[in-house]
């Protein structure tokens, strides 16, 4: 675009010193053409770049979840397949239930012997309190027969609630999609052991609850980005299409001033950083994201709120960077 521009001036000098004769070809009036258009072009330049900037590194960006079982054993069945679309619920896969069934079968097993008891228990209470009634039978026999009721009652409540536990554990046993999306790199077979420990994640779920174009800027062409600005968006994925869209959150740090806890001083060596900030874009239309994969990279520009007048030069850089997209070579 700078070269279009310098094409341009450059056909003034055609125009004012060759086809019109408005001015001499002398050394003075040449280079007081030259310093303006230097002038001229620069302010022009420094106002796109400042007040509509553009950035190559824009990325879509989805959620990776970590699918960790919440009970260990060994896969039996693994019914899903790699980048193939899943509903929310879908299995991904089942653990061996044996140990788990059989743990809330004996609680169950436990929980029916308990009621029996509590049963009797009721019986002897109530055959019991009548003999106290007919003065034929002790206070402390109603005692003991009370207190192995409320025992009895007791017991049920704890077995129960360890029941609630077994079966949470024997539905964990299938392990199913938290959200509509897909498995990538799947590498778990049947007879793969699992375990519940975060660090060994068998399985990575993407996962499309949410797409965000994350797009950084230098902290000199962000400065004038505003919540809520205009936005286009050119991915090479999509040859030819401009995505229209809008500023929906601003970064406010960079890992560049992040500290980590430890026992040493931080050593500062002097050399500036290049800090970039991140500003998150969000599509007019939900249905372009679907385009849009995880990873792809795109060039970003942003319209800020001033100098409008030389938002043009940037929209017209988007559309040729979008046609240019039908020119990238299909290898590598």
């Amino acid at each position: 675009m700078i070269a279009f521009l310098i094409i341009c001036y450059s056909l003034f000098y055609w125009l004012f010193f060759m086809k019109l004769g408005l001015f001499a070809k002398s050394a003075r009036n040449i280079s007081v053409f030259v310093g303006i258009g230097v002038v001229l072009i620069g302010g022009i330049v420094f106002m796109w770049l400042t007040f509509a900037p553009t950035t190559a590194d824009g990325r879509m960006f989805q959620y990776v979840i970590q699918i960790v079982p919440n009970v260990k054993g060994q896969v039996v069945e693994v019914p899903v397949r790699p980048l193939v679309p899943l509903e929310k619920g879908e299995v991904l896969f089942r653990i061996e239930p044996t140990p788990y069934q059989a743990a809330v079968d004996q609680l169950k097993a436990s929980i029916d012997r308990t009621r029996a008891q509590e049963r009797r228990a009721q019986i002897e209470v109530e055959r019991t309190a009548k003999l106290v009634e007919s003065s034929a039978g002790a206070q402390r026999e109603l005692d003991r027969w009370t207190a192995s009721l409320d025992e009895a009652q007791a017991a049920i409540r704890s077995l129960e609630a360890q029941l609630r536990g077994a079966q949470w554990q024997l539905d964990e046993t299938v392990v199913r999609a938290p959200s509509a999306g897909y498995v990538f790199n799947l590498q778990i077979r049947p007879g793969t052991y699992v375990t519940n420990i975060p660090i060994a994640a068998p399985m990575t779920f993407v996962s499309d609850e949410l797409r965000t174009i994350l797009a950084s800027f230098s902290q000199s062409a962000g400065r004038h980005v505003q919540d809520g600005d205009t936005a286009e968006v050119v991915c090479s994925r999509v040859p030819g299409r401009v995505f229209p869209g809008k500023v929906h959150s601003l970064g406010a740090a960079t890992g560049t001033a992040q500290l980590t806890p430890s026992g040493e001083l931080p050593v500062f060596t002097g050399q500036p950083t290049s800090a970039r900030y991140p500003f998150a874009i969000e599509l007019d239309d939900p249905d372009d994201e679907a385009l849009i994969p995880q990873g792809a990279n795109g060039t970003v520009a942003v319209y800020t709120q001033r100098g409008k007048p030389v938002h043009i030069i940037t929209r017209v850089v988007m559309r040729m960077q979008a046609w240019l997209g039908y020119l990238t070579s299909p290898s590598g």
